[in-house]
């Protein structure tokens, strides 16, 4: 059964939203044509730097970023046999940022435009040239759907993120942060997933408690940011859990601005990444509702 939006997204998102915003508009079923989709891979291509890399913030001329090419590249993987030259340079580029304790990073040239994107705060969730949690989660689930055959690469990731949650199911940001941060903690288990960690490892099992119970705050909170992380929760195996996830979709639904997107908690002003995210997620979760 499909979910029924309130207001129009589609032409919100066609407008405003970037190439990453319309690629998650086609991952959720809105007709794209081929003409359209091929315009689409064009544009990647654009953003797409010699050392095969996607531009920070998806803007032509900035340093190659591992976030934003971990991410196009899960969204484009499923026409692999389409774009190969496209997606195994996406492949390439993200096992070169790989560090020698299995996590991902960012290159220090990245820091002036995380700063200047995020300000301050930005350093501590998002450093440059050491291993982030859930970047490395970010990074395993592209590698896995772009069908990447390093076994020995996926290994040390995969060990990374296992060998490094906190007792509270969540884990730190990276290594070294004594709090932990239940907004990585979705990439994570996604990633986990996609490389084989079966659903009754312990780490898995921790971590999905974890996040389930954030979820269940934030929707009494109405933080539709974390909605975001619905659908790493997967199908639901309890009533309770069943009512989360039935209520988070519900809060994406009721919170949707007239223009057709989604406004992060405090703010009134819709933002397309936000709105492209919570459409995707919506489409997903809504099939386990």
């Amino acid at each position: 059964m499909g979910i029924n939006l309130l207001y129009d997204h589609r032409n919100y998102l066609i407008k405003y939203g970037n190439i990453a915003d319309r690629l998650r508009l086609a991952l959720a079923g809105n007709d794209f044509s081929d003409e359209q989709l091929e315009e689409l891979i064009q544009e990647v291509k654009q953003l797409q730097n010699k050392d095969g890399g996607i531009s920070f913030s998806v803007q032509r001329g900035n340093p190659s970023s591992v976030k934003e090419t971990a991410e196009i590249l899960v969204l484009i993987s499923k026409y692999k046999s389409k774009w190969p030259e496209v997606i195994d340079k996406m492949v390439k580029f993200l096992l070169s940022r790989q560090k020698n304790d299995g996590g991902f990073s960012e290159t220090l040239k990245l820091d002036p435009y995380i700063e200047d994107k995020w300000g301050a705060i930005g350093r501590a969730w998002y450093p440059v040239a050491k291993s982030i949690t859930w970047l490395t989660g970010k990074v395993l689930e592209a590698l896995c759907a772009a069908e990447c055959h390093d076994d020995e690469r996926l290994r040390r990731a995969r060990d990374f993120l296992l060998y490094n949650q906190y007792e509270d199911g969540h884990w730190p940001d990276y290594i070294g942060r004594e709090e932990s941060d239940p907004v990585a903690t979705g990439n994570i288990l996604l990633g986990l997933k996609a490389v084989g960690i079966e659903s009754d490892n312990k780490v898995y099992q921790d971590g999905r408690a974890a996040l389930l119970q954030h979820l269940k705050d934030s929707v009494k909170n109405r933080s539709t940011f974390d909605m975001a992380d619905l659908t790493a929760v997967g199908k639901p195996t309890s009533d309770l859990e069943k009512d989360v996830l039935r209520e988070g979709v519900e809060l994406i639904i009721q919170s949707q601005n007239e223009d057709g997107g989604w406004a992060p908690l405090g703010s009134k002003k819709s933002d397309p990444e936000l709105s492209s995210i919570l459409t995707l997620v919506a489409k997903k979760v809504n099939k386990f509702t």
